[in-house]
């Protein structure tokens, strides 16, 4: 489960070894009667882990939208469709990974599903990689 702990802890202070996608929008709050979080700004991108796509209750199901698992507050940060759109991209590809090795997604290595985003260019650190900056900018071709 994505808490807000993480999202205050950042990249800088999360220990999880299968991050798979970099989210960096504030906290936000809403509805009549709720009071605006008092600090929603981030000091730090934070990671989400691979593991919050991953359902007790079902194997090799990859839940990779806003019903991922997330606290209430770490939702209204990380709804972004790009946030999103990179959660799919690792949730394919985990499940090419688990269908390569012929085992279930909860299975997947994280080392292996996060070399794999990283070949793919997904940005995985903070700062961004010299590698993946000359990518961008089309200096690798």
């Amino acid at each position: 489960m994505l808490t807000e702990h993480d999202l205050d802890a950042g990249l800088r202070g999360q220990t999880h070894d299968d991050i798979i996608c970099i989210a960096d929008h504030t906290k936000d709050t809403h509805g009549e009667g709720q009071r605006p979080h008092a600090s929603g700004e981030l000091n730090w991108p934070y990671g989400v882990p691979f593991r919050c796509l991953l359902p007790q209750e079902f194997d090799n199901l990859a839940v990779a939208c806003r019903g991922a698992g997330f606290s209430s507050l770490a939702a209204s940060s990380c709804r972004l469709s790009r946030t999103m759109m990179q959660l799919g991209q690792a949730a394919g590809t985990a499940a090419a990974l688990a269908v390569r090795t012929g085992g279930p997604l909860a299975a997947v290595n994280p080392a292996d599903l996060r070399a794999s985003l990283l070949a793919q260019h997904v940005q995985l650190d903070w700062p961004m990689s010299a590698d993946l900056e000359a990518h961008l900018r089309n200096e690798d071709a």
